[in-house]
């Protein structure tokens, strides 16, 4: 297990070296992202987790081992509904949230019109690109089944979530960064629940980062959405938000039992 678990450590420190030190140069310099030096450090930093395991995987395991991990990118023929599952639960937790804001708090948000739609795809498509899906390399396709080897499903979820979770905090004070608006808390507890959901997606579709990554692209446009319609988002709206996702969690956990979150019992690889 010792030896199981270098590759790990060597992920995690990798990626964090990576993108803390891009992100750090962002802040210490206050230079917001855009088509210049800015943006290629953003990218940098984004880009950590997939780099950090393509790195590590190719070092460890060789380059079969590269392609495999890598080949999960394509892995699309899953059922439809996972489909589903990775383009509109971020939904249905959104639009439950602002009817929840709705008629308790009194507080409405605007309706876009039809020619919204096609904005909302350019967001999807772009947040599975550059706005975070890629990260999913290394979260879901390195870390959690290298995790899930030696833990089981519930447990390996919520370690990932906590890495995932940690490895954010420098965008909370690097310039430009949605994190700078958003509470500490509830952004740390809807993502390390999120965690949950996406092993369960992952574990579900036999390994599909590719879900990984519509399901990541998904959930961060809809919540640019929001703020597009909005313009801001108190505390409150968020801790609703990221206590519906944890309800969400905690129903998989019950349905599906911690040891694989998932009917699948064939390891992921």
């Amino acid at each position: 297990m010792r030896t199981a678990r270098r590759p790990l450590l060597a992920f995690i420190l990798l990626t964090f070296f990576i993108s803390w030190t891009a992100w750090s140069v962002l802040s210490v310099l206050g230079i917001e992202p855009g088509i210049n030096i800015g943006g290629v450090l953003w990218l940098l930093g984004g880009l950590g987790p997939p780099i950090a395991a393509v790195v590590v995987t190719q070092l460890t395991d060789g380059s079969q081992s590269t392609r495999q991990l890598l080949s999960r990118l394509l892995r699309w023929r899953v059922g439809w509904w996972w489909y589903g599952v990775a383009l509109l639960f971020p939904g249905a937790i959104v639009v439950s949230t602002l009817a929840l804001d709705s008629q308790i708090r009194g507080l409405n948000t605007p309706m876009p019109g039809p020619e919204f739609a096609l904005l909302f795809v350019g967001l999807v498509i772009a947040s599975s690109i550059i706005g975070g899906g890629l990260e999913e390399i290394g979260w879901r396709g390195f870390m959690l089944p290298r995790m899930q080897s030696s833990f089981d499903a519930l447990t390996a979820s919520l370690v990932v979530g906590v890495v995932w979770m940690l490895w954010h905090a420098p965008l909370f004070v690097v310039p430009g960064a949605v994190q700078m608006d958003l509470p500490v808390l509830p952004f740390v507890v809807q993502g390390i629940a999120l965690a949950v959901v996406f092993t369960w997606l992952y574990n579900s579709t036999r390994g599909s980062v590719l879900l990984a990554v519509l399901l990541h692209g998904s959930f961060n446009a809809w919540l640019s959405t929001v703020w597009l319609l909005r313009e801001d988002v108190d505390p409150i709206t968020l801790w609703v938000m990221a206590l519906l996702v944890c309800l969400i969690a905690i129903g998989v956990i019950a349905i599906y039992g911690t040891e694989h979150l998932s009917r699948n019992t064939r390891q992921m690889v």
